[in-house]
């Protein structure tokens, strides 16, 4: 089995055994500090990736309960950082997430090298006079907060706004943070829990469908994170969750007002995004990984995916708390409301399905879609471009899924392009059953 996905490693209960390997494997960065978010087996699994970190001689530096991306901005003074979560997933689920010195995921060489060591299991293990120390990092939030409060001019002048943390490690700083810059916070869903009893972790609408109708009442913001806040959602004044403008409208703010004309998104974020004046999009495969990959090789200041995992210019990590207060920001530019911000943003029709293939099916089913409609862009399984919207099939990284989405610009040509990619998928289905 394959540990590492686009986003390190998530297994429904994580054995601790797999994290006590995972520490012997990354021992030889001898300086690793360790952030943890929410979920009850989270202290299991930093106390299991410790003991193998401390068995192969390396330093463990622990910020305990704490958002991914100020483990990612911390990892500066560090060798390597680990963060566990299982990110927007179910609390039954958890993960582990390596990050380098500069914030960024590792490369997916350097992720086939560890998983190898550890299917191996050929560990360098210590005598016990080199066995490594335990450390805390008392000062790690600070820095961030402080970093942040030192990039950001803004003033919120009072306002109301709503932050639901999703009872995850945001929980610990995005409501004080935001807070800062003058802002009335009423936060939701506020307080750790790995049960995660106020809101499932993903900010989905379904989800999000309390904290939604909270914003329309209060006719305000909402601010909504996932388990581990490396992504964020911006609910507007009427409660409504808008993806991909949300996208798009930061991108047009950044292309107007910052001077940035190159980004980076992923295959399947709205053909709108090129419709903004004088910015040139790069898209990736599906996943921040990809994401922050290509923004360090061209050089670009900004990329994002439509969920709401966004990578900004201050540091490498995916941020949602920055990505929270980049939107606050915008507000106080255009001095408007969001929804009339989000309401002058193109909206075409999206529809998305998924059909069940089993994973050692998944490339032969792609393949033989590749073989079927010729020219074809080849990113990320296969997207189709017209004139009038666009088709993506590619292979889920999570579950034995293909995914099929389409965007046109009616509901016909949607549900015409919609009904032609599950099509392909069952047709190369057939080829191998």
């Amino acid at each position: 089995m394959k540990l590492f996905g686009t986003s390190g490693i998530r297994i429904k209960n994580f054995p601790p055994e797999l994290a006590y390997k995972v520490g012997l494997a990354i021992a030889k960065y001898k300086d690793i500090v360790i952030g943890r978010d929410t979920r009850k087996s989270s202290p299991l699994l930093e106390s299991s990736l410790i003991s193998g970190i401390l068995e192969g001689g390396g330093n463990a530096y622990k910020i305990n309960l704490c958002p991914t991306p100020v483990l990612g901005y911390n990892c500066k003074y560090y060798n390597l950082g680990v963060m566990i979560t299982a990110s927007h997933n179910p609390p039954e689920y958890n993960g582990i997430k390596i990050f380098n010195r500069e914030g960024l995921s590792l490369s997916k060489e350097e992720e086939e090298e560890i998983e190898r060591e550890i299917k191996e299991g050929k560990f360098k293990k210590v005598d016990w006079e080199d066995i490594g120390e335990v450390y805390e990092d008392k000062l790690a939030l600070k820095r961030y907060r402080d970093f942040i409060l030192d990039n950001v001019e803004l003033d919120g002048k009072g306002k109301k706004i709503l932050v639901d943390c999703a009872n995850g490690s945001a929980s610990v700083i995005s409501p004080s943070l935001i807070g800062d810059f003058n802002y009335k916070v009423i936060s939701i869903n506020s307080h750790p829990d790995g049960r995660f009893l106020g809101r499932l972790p993903e900010p989905d609408k379904e989800n999000l469908r309390d904290t939604c109708e909270m914003a329309k009442c209060l006719k305000t913001i909402a601010i909504a994170h996932d388990g581990d806040a490396d992504r964020a959602i911006v609910i507007d004044e009427k409660g409504r969750v808008y993806f991909d403008k949300l996208l798009i409208l930061y991108v047009k703010y950044l292309s107007e007002v910052k001077g940035i004309k190159e980004v980076v998104t992923t295959v399947d974020c709205s053909m709108a995004i090129e419709e903004i004046d004088d910015i040139k999009v790069v898209r990736t495969k599906v996943g921040d990984v990809y994401v922050s990959e290509e923004m360090r090789k061209r050089k670009i200041k900004f990329g994002g995916e439509p969920s709401g995992t966004w990578i900004h210019e201050l540091h490498k990590t995916p941020d949602g708390i920055l990505t929270g207060i980049r939107i606050l920001e915008v507000l106080e530019y255009y001095n408007k409301e969001l929804y009339k911000l989000l309401d002058e943003i193109p909206e075409y029709i999206n529809l998305r399905e998924k059909v069940k293939v089993e994973d050692h099916l998944k490339e032969k089913v792609i393949n033989y879609i590749k073989e079927k409609v010729g020219e074809a862009e080849t990113i990320d399984g296969v997207r189709i471009s017209l004139e009038d919207g666009w088709l993506l099939i590619r292979p889920s990284g999570t579950e034995s899924y293909i995914r099929v989405r389409v965007e046109a610009k009616t509901l016909e040509r949607a549900k015409e392009l919609l009904n032609l990619g599950v099509k392909l998928v069952k047709e190369g289905i057939r080829c191998y059953t």
